[in-house]
């Protein structure tokens, strides 16, 4: 599913109403109704409840208004909280808010913070009179950029204390008011939503961080046409199930373990085997048909015990930790394989470092680099334009804040823009280049500007051993003939499907094993349900 920036968002509103000649008034119309259908679908008839609908200064505050006067033909009682007064708006939400006096339906202006100290008591005597059905934050929508202060925030706060402790449901209009549309980022506070009904596409903020203050998200169809948004030049994808169904290819009757891709792993030193080990489960699992370990030869006992159904070479170097001293051993295996892992649990002394190095600046196959090669990278900046073919990039937060030489913090503020830090104007004169920027609302980018965000994965994921085994699906995925981009999207969604797989009867406790262990029942069932 395509996903639009605030700005993209606006551009796309701009062009239906100017070039195609559709009112604002009816895509308002069309974003109210279509709130009301899923508020109903979500937490059942409107008959007879109240719903209290939170409105603000701009167009969200205008779709508010059409909930009103919906829910109201539905034969429920709305009552509209004003957060200005109302003869201040403008244009299309002006417009509903006339029809609303003329109609009479009964609402309160809340413009300041002294307003704001009966509300909870005013809606809980509603409450009294037509149980309450839902409330709705119409406050801010796409467009907030500032942090929320004064009497908006705390009518934020109130929404929550309703929602927490008297448990009262809240569906947020387009996106959840304070949280900023494009980073995910919180803007002094947010609403936290059960139901969040965005209009056209979704937004990339449903997605970052995992959405956490969202909900439920549902998407309402307000009118624009598929030649504006053919025509939009829209670079960013949403992950999710459907993604798995439209991708996975289909296995021929006659495949065979030649025909279905050879990986190399490069990974595990002393201490760190698990690593390596928990990068072939995943690679097997994604159905690669066969997986050779490159190990320190005081190593290789363990690989060949504990996962019997890889192979396993044990290099020249003495010791437990690969060097230049195996330089050409792994060449000589790399010209074998389809594609390569490199650095989960290798290590960064300075022989490995360099072997790293010389790996990725001379191997053309497609590598993808994880843990200790993304840190020996950020220490040698230079070397990361001089790549001899593609690479895919699978770095955590503090992987990532140490290859741009940033804090974690200036990362998860804004994941897009981090992720997209192979971008720029050299771009053309690079081989393709791609960026698994991991976490709750993993993103993936290309160095071309194309983007997705990962819909898929729960809070149990966080448990050692889990980025490994996404980093051998990724690879298991290249060797079978996925190209880079798919290989990295496809590996991050069914990652976490699997864990959503195993969440739905144990929300956490599971270890990364079980993921890559499940992957093929999950790879199925989305195969089954995309046909």
């Amino acid at each position: 599913m395509q996903l639009a920036s605030a700005a993209q968002m606006r551009e796309l509103d701009r062009r239906t109403i100017e070039e195609i000649g559709i009112p604002g008034m009816v895509l308002m119309e069309n974003a109210g109704r279509g709130t009301v259908d899923w508020m109903e679908r979500s937490f059942g008839p409107l008959t007879g409840k109240t719903v209290c609908i939170f409105a603000g200064p701009g167009n969200n505050g205008g779709d508010g208004l059409v909930i009103a006067r919906t829910v109201h033909a539905r034969g429920a009682y709305p009552f509209v909280f004003f957060l200005v007064d109302p003869e201040h708006l403008q244009g299309d939400a002006a417009h509903n808010s006339s029809i609303l006096k003329q109609i009479r339906l009964p609402f309160q202006i809340l413009d300041t913070s002294e307003k704001m100290l009966s509300l909870i008591d005013t809606v809980l005597t509603l409450n009294r009179m037509h149980p309450i059905h839902s409330l709705v934050d119409a406050i801010f929508g796409i467009g907030l950029e500032r942090n929320i202060s004064g009497h908006f925030l705390d009518v934020i706060n109130c929404i929550n204390v309703l929602r927490e402790r008297h448990k009262i449901p809240v569906v947020s209009v387009d996106i959840p008011t304070g949280l900023h549309s494009d980073t995910g980022a919180l803007l002094g506070g947010a609403v936290h939503a059960d139901l969040t009904v965005t209009y056209g596409l979704p937004k990339p903020g449903h997605y970052h961080h995992g959405g956490a203050t969202v909900g439920q998200l549902e998407l309402v169809d307000i009118g624009i046409p598929s030649k504006i948004l053919l025509n939009a030049g829209l670079k960013g994808m949403a992950l999710d199930k459907s993604t798995v169904g439209h991708t996975l290819h289909r296995r021929l009757a006659t495949a065979h373990k030649g025909s279905t891709g050879h990986l190399l792993i490069l990974a595990g030193s002393e201490g760190k085997t698990g690593a390596a080990l928990l990068c072939g489960r995943g690679a097997l699992h994604s159905g690669a048909g066969l997986v050779t370990f490159a190990v320190p030869r005081e190593l290789n006992p363990i690989f060949e015990t504990v996962l019997p159904e890889a192979m396993s070479v044990a290099l020249p170097t003495a010791g437990t930790y690969l060097s230049m001293e195996d330089c050409n051993q792994i060449t000589a295996l790399a010209d074998e394989k389809q594609a390569l892992v490199l650095g989960p649990g290798m290590g960064t002394a300075d022989k490995t470092a360099e072997l790293i190095l010389h790996i990725y600046t001379t191997i053309s196959a497609p590598l993808v680099m994880d843990a200790d090669a993304l840190t020996v990278l950020a220490a040698h900046p230079e070397v990361i334009p001089q790549t001899a073919g593609p690479r895919i990039f699978t770095p955590h937060p503090g992987e990532m804040a140490r290859l741009l030489g940033e804090s974690i913090s200036t990362v998860q503020e804004d994941r897009l823009k981090s992720a997209q830090w192979l971008c720029s104007s050299e771009k053309e004169e690079r081989p393709h280049m791609i960026t698994v920027l991991k976490g709750a609302g993993t993103v993936v980018a290309d160095a071309e500007g194309t983007w997705a965000i990962n819909s898929t994965g729960n809070p149990g994921m966080a448990t050692g051993g889990m980025g490994d085994v996404l980093t051998g699906i990724i690879g298991g995925l290249l060797v079978q003939g996925y190209s880079p981009w798919d290989a990295a999207c496809l590996g991050v969604c069914l990652h976490g499907l699997a864990a959503d797989c195993i969440a739905r009867s144990r929300p956490c406790g599971y270890t990364a094993s079980e993921v890559a262990q499940i992957l093929p029942r999950v790879m199925r069932t989305c195969t089954l349900q995309s046909q």
